[in-house]
């Protein structure tokens, strides 16, 4: 048929085309293999209204006693109107093992690729990215920093896209330890993984003058910028919070203001959410006390870009038995929050009603966002593109977390947290 067909008609048909078709076409011949796994065309089909869809993909850690083992749930569900109930389309093929036994941080995902870290409860350096629509993957090299030569640190993640250059990219932030123990050496040492050159490099830290907890800490890439909670403590001894922002097109750091009633509560309580293509943040009104669950949360957006002022409190939601943690926005504005412990809830903000949607996971395992597919590291990109599974290179990681193991971890966690505000 292609003999038939002007180029650019038969590549305007083709980006088109679902992923899954798109693999199968590999084999009508050679030209079409060659076309399809392409740079040129995996970044036309990237753009296309094809690559978008209402799908909607929930992430969460299941156990099971017989055989004793934790699970990774990676689901795609038909992101239904409010009225309708969750409709399964399919489960994704998750084939990597963490070191703790516990799950990966899911980092973020952008244009069909997911970033994952296996950075939870220890010093780690398994960071993927993973293209579960065709099951292709690429492991990181091993960032500059790590505990060997550097010492305990406390670091972050984020991870977008640079429209710019078309490229993906992970930057990474490391708070290294003073004299005395604490985590206060400003500025960090940062550094950049770009997915076209398979390698890691240092950025200039100028403009960094705050501190992100590293506490389950949260991040959503908007406007080709990563954003994350930051804080600067002041000299009373409070905090000052706003978001830090990193513009993946320039690799330069700016910061952003958070609306009055934010700026000198304690950052562990707040959190960074999508809210379709906005900024949303978090707060948790009464805190999140260790091993307590807090039973009200309220939900900030940013109307407009970068402009505070448009700042706008959207709604609070009251849960009596404690709210664990906000999840986030479905495509249709409804709000999922986990019920403490593990039970995954919408919100309909109209109604102030709860639906229970049927869900147990392990608790912070909740991941949602908007799904799409796309070609992404077909071509090869990033060095060696396969998906074994991964034993992370963890330093004192252990395996075979049971939900109770899971729990004291977190506890921990979250007292390291607090100490580290305290430096």
């Amino acid at each position: 048929m292609s003999d038939y067909l002007p180029p650019n008609l038969l590549l305007e048909i083709l980006c088109r085309l679902p992923v899954i078709s798109l693999l199968r076409f590999r084999c009508v011949s050679k030209q079409w293999c060659s076309l399809i796994s392409s740079p040129h065309f995996i970044s036309t089909h990237l753009s296309s209204p094809s690559s978008g869809s209402n799908h909607l993909l929930l992430r969460h850690l299941s156990f099971s006693i017989r055989p004793k083992k934790n699970q990774e749930n990676y689901s795609v569900y038909l992101n239904a109107s409010k009225n309708e109930n969750l409709a399964l389309v399919k489960e994704l093929n998750f084939p990597f093992k963490t070191g703790s036994g516990n799950h990966f941080r899911v980092v973020g995902f952008c244009n069909g690729l997911f970033c994952l870290s296996d950075d939870l409860f220890g010093y780690t350096y398994t960071i993927v990215l993973w293209n579960a629509g065709i099951r292709r993957s690429v492991t990181l090299p091993k960032p500059r920093v790590h505990f060997g030569p550097y010492g305990p640190y406390m670091f972050c993640l984020g991870f977008g896209f640079d429209e710019r250059n078309s490229d993906f990219k992970v930057v990474r932030i490391a708070y290294l330890q003073n004299e005395y123990g604490a985590y206060t050496v400003l500025p960090p040492e940062v550094e950049l993984y770009s997915l076209s050159t398979g390698l890691w490099k240092d950025v200039d830290p100028k403009g960094i003058r705050c501190k992100i907890i590293e506490y389950l800490y949260s991040s959503v890439y908007v406007n080709g910028v990563i954003h994350w909670v930051s804080c600067v403590k002041n000299e009373g001894g409070g905090f000052l919070n706003g978001l830090l922002g990193f513009d993946l097109g320039d690799e330069k750091f700016r910061e952003m203001c958070l609306p009055q009633s934010l700026v000198r509560v304690l950052p562990m309580d707040l959190s960074v959410r999508l809210c379709g293509d906005r900024i949303s943040v978090i707060w948790y009104e009464k805190g999140r006390d260790v091993g307590e669950a807090c039973d009200r949360c309220g939900v900030w957006v940013m109307d407009r870009y970068g402009e505070v002022e448009s700042w706008n409190k959207k709604f609070v939601v009251v849960l009596e038995g404690g709210i664990s943690h906000a999840v986030g926005f479905g495509r249709n504005g409804e709000f999922m929050v986990e019920k403490f412990v593990g039970d995954l809830l919408s919100y309909d903000s109209e109604s102030k009603e709860f639906k229970d949607l049927g869900i147990h996971g392990g608790k912070d395992s909740f991941f949602v966002s908007e799904y799409s597919e796309s070609l992404v590291l077909l071509d090869g990109s990033g060095g060696d593109t396969t998906d074994p599974p991964i034993a992370s290179d963890s330093e004192g990681a252990s395996s075979g977390l049971n939900e109770r193991a899971l729990l004291q971890k977190w506890f921990c966690s979250a007292l390291f947290a607090k100490v580290s505000l305290c430096d």
